[in-house]
Order: C-alpha cells, then structure tokens, then sequence
C-alpha cells in the first residue's frame, strides 16, 4: 500500500476515529494515554505531536501542560480537519497537514516530539527518526507510544485472533471501512519488537534510549534524547 492509499484509508475513518479506537482496545487506550503523559513535563514549552490524527493526544498534551506551545502535524488532511473543529479554537494549540516524512519545521525548535500509535504508519521510518532529531534542541527528547505484537507468552494466541479477526469486524462495523483496521492489524503485526525499535532508534542517533512495556507488552512507551 502506497502513501496516497494510506492517505485515503484514514481519511475515510477520520469522523469516527476516536470512538472506534475506545472500543477496539476494549479501554486500555486510556490507561495507555495516561502513563504516556506522565512523560510530560512542564519545562517542554514547545511540543510538536507527529501523526496525530483527530488531535485527541495533542490535546491531552495540552491539558498537562498549556503553557506550551503545541503543534500536531497529520498527512491526512480529514484528520486534520476533524482535529481543528474540535479543537481548533483553543490558545497555543495548531494542526498542520505534513507528511511526517518530510516535515519543514525550523531545524533546533522543539523541546518535546510526542508520537502516539503513528510511528509504524511511517514508511519512511528510518529517515523520519532522523529528521526528528534535527527538530529538537539539544536537551529535547522524543516519546512514542505505540503496540507490539505479541508472538510469546500465554497472551500471544489470544492477541493474535483479536487483532485479525475481532478487531477488524469492530472496526469495520462501526466505519464501514473493514479494510482499514485489516491494514492497521497488519501494521502492529510488521512493526518491529522493541528491542529491535529501541537499536533502530539508536541506529538513527538518539541517545539514552528506553522503552516500557504495558499491559503484558501489548504496547510500550520509547523514549530518547538529542544529546
């Protein structure tokens, strides 16, 4: 699949989105949100939110910490539309439509690049990892939240008929897109395990590189640094 495909895919699920990604992780997506933005911190007074869809994390980001200033940046220009009519008119708070590829952000701007469920949609990944690097000052970090697929322990056949099978039949019922949440299934499925992320991360610069698994490993919070 294309970029211009993908671009397509999330467009038609953008208007129910959000709802469906409650439902598809049976809650835990909360419980996941929370813990990643306890990453936060109020010395991050300029944040940008890569792949941010509707702008749901982007204004989470905000209510942590609405003294900064936040840019959330999405391909998909119906994400994008949807994250401005909901939240479009609040104080330092701006959505773009950007390729996370090929972002033309000033080099040495933010302190803080958040990324939540987005990295595995990037094709270009390994030069995306980079550019980001040259986006942060310095002391900046970057925080991604994103699933793994579990291959082992007594969670793994389970996970395994949910994601393939129960998840896009959610999804496809609520959106009426089936084939969205069958590709998205396929990301999480070709994503690489963490400790393969963690090295890639490493590979493309970032420094004192960690991760922390949550919910058996279902998904992990990446950190980094610049420098």
């Amino acid at each position: 699949m294309n970029k211009d495909d993908v671009r397509e895919l999330f467009g038609s699920i953008s208007k129910k989105y959000d709802i469906t990604n409650s439902l598809i992780s049976l809650g835990f997506e909360r419980i996941w949100r929370r813990q990643f933005l306890k990453k936060i911190i109020g010395s991050d007074k300029n944040i940008l939110d890569i792949c941010c869809g509707t702008g749901t994390s982007t204004y989470q980001i905000w209510l942590k910490n609405n003294n900064a200033v936040i840019s959330g940046v999405d391909f998909s220009e119906e994400m994008i539309k949807q994250a401005k009519n909901k939240y479009g008119k609040i104080t330092n708070l701006t959505f773009y439509s950007r390729d996370a590829s090929d972002l033309d952000f000033k080099d040495n701007t933010f302190d803080c690049i958040t990324m939540v469920f987005g990295i595995r949609n990037i094709l270009k990944r390994e030069k995306a990892l980079k550019k980001f690097r040259e986006l942060l000052k310095d002391s900046g970090r970057i925080i991604i939240l994103e699933f793994n697929y579990l291959e082992n322990g007594f969670l793994s056949h389970l996970f395994r008929f949910y994601l393939n099978r129960i998840m896009p039949l959610i999804g496809g019922c609520i959106t009426a897109d089936r084939r969205a949440y069958k590709y998205l299934a396929r990301t999480i499925k070709e994503f690489p395990e963490p400790e393969k992320f963690r090295r890639l991360m490493e590979d493309t610069g970032w420094k004192s590189v960690e991760y922390l698994p949550l919910t058996f490993g279902v998904c992990s919070i990446f950190m980094g640094y610049k420098s």
